[in-house]
């Protein structure tokens, strides 16, 4: 997945034909699982397929995790979900090369699939590589390179193949599944968080679980395919392409449960400070609410004017209340006007909605925001008890 491997290998793939070959019977089709990598966009490991004919003298990747950020725009459509990936095609040996480098392990599981099934996997991927198809509408849970791995089979397959879920022995969220990989990047991992709503949040299927190349290896392992009446398993061989000594342990970081508690420390001592002088920090509410309304304007953005099937029924927007970028300047103002103390009760019953949301996990929140709704709570609840009745500055 990383741009400085797929960015040079996706220029391999226009060399190859695009027409459709048929193939020997001792073609096979496998499933390449690549390990995790130290960085955001690595972490989730990668899925790849491969066709190997020996007697046609093929032997080829087909990676639909391919992409190119010097694409004019790329991160604005990234930003509005309206982003392509692209499938690449090339030899497998520079494939594999490529993830040694990295130093990321590399399994393969070769599936057992008839001649006619491994010929129809081939021509639906030779179909999607043509240029008017190979780019796709990229969605990190529901349409990726993983999951191309079991769409693509099913395809084939059809009713014949069955996965046995028996591995997942934990009931996971899919906002779940992603911070178990991503706990090495607690600000990204937060962004998701901050980002996505509650279709996260729901227990993940067996097969949600595919969008991540971990899930889609042991799926197949335990997966059957019906062949004359007898179920028969849907790998026929597997080997380890290469071994990696990389294990990721977790960082000593700055995480933002850190920064946030010792931001719920400030804004409690300042706000104490502010009921014991008989005053109101005015330079603290404005910046109190001038960023909780622009990550609220942020995500309204998010959930009606992109592309993302994940950005909508984000009740974030609950503490994150978009209005608050306007009434910011408004506590600027010496003595605001009354409305604004009615406003801020409206705020604390906004928090208490959010912790039910919590608590009844139709969203679940990032435990680090656990110190922002508490300073939030105290400061509210000051301006609604005395900072904007009594207080001078």
């Amino acid at each position: 997945m990383k741009l400085s491997v797929t960015a040079v290998l996706l220029l391999f793939s226009f060399s190859l034909s695009a027409q459709y070959r048929q193939l020997s019977t001792e073609a096979e089709i496998s499933i390449i699982t690549i390990g995790p990598g130290p960085e955001f966009n690595d972490c989730f490991g990668h899925s790849a397929f491969r066709v190997r004919d020996p007697r046609h003298n093929i032997d080829l990747a087909y990676n639909y995790g391919t992409f190119n950020t010097e694409e004019p725009g790329f991160y604005t459509r990234f930003a509005l979900g309206v982003q392509d990936y692209y499938l690449a095609a090339y030899n497998f040996e520079p494939f594999l090369e490529s993830y040694k480098l990295q130093n990321r392990w590399i399994k393969e599981q070769v599936l057992n699939l008839s001649p006619n099934e491994v010929q129809h996997v081939f021509e639906q991927m030779e179909e999607d590589r043509k240029p008017e198809n190979r780019g796709y509408r990229y969605g990190p849970y529901f349409n990726n390179c993983a999951t191309k791995m079991r769409d693509l089979t099913v395809d084939a397959l059809g009713d014949k193949i069955s996965f046995d879920s028996s591995h997942l022995t934990k009931k996971r969220s899919i906002r779940g599944l992603t911070h178990i990989y991503g706990y090495n990047h607690p600000w990204w991992d937060l962004g998701v968080d901050l980002a996505l709503g509650t279709r996260i949040d729901r227990e993940a299927s067996p097969s949600e679980h595919m969008f991540l190349p971990d899930y889609v290896f042991k799926a197949y392992e335990n997966a059957t395919i019906s062949r004359d009446g007898r179920e028969v398993p849907a790998v026929r061989s597997k080997a380890v392409l290469f071994e990696s000594d990389y294990h990721e342990t977790r960082h000593r970081l700055v995480r933002p449960w850190m920064v946030f508690s010792l931001a719920a420390l400030l804004v409690t001592l300042l706000t104490y400070l502010d009921f014991v002088k008989n005053r109101r920090s005015r330079w603290l509410d404005f910046s109190l609410m001038f960023l909780t309304g622009l990550l609220g304007v942020v995500m309204i953005f998010l959930w009606f004017f992109t592309g993302h099937a994940t950005t909508p029924n984000n009740l974030n927007v609950l503490w994150a209340f978009a209005p608050n970028l306007y009434v910011g300047f408004v506590m600027l103002k010496k003595n605001p006007p009354a409305w604004v103390r009615s406003y801020v009760r409206f705020l604390v019953i906004l928090l208490l909605a959010a912790l039910f949301v919590w608590l009844l996990a139709i969203q679940v929140y990032a435990s680090s925001l656990i110190s922002v709704m508490i300073f939030l709570a105290v400061r509210y609840v000051f301006l609604w008890r005395k900072g904007l009745v009594e207080a001078t500055d």
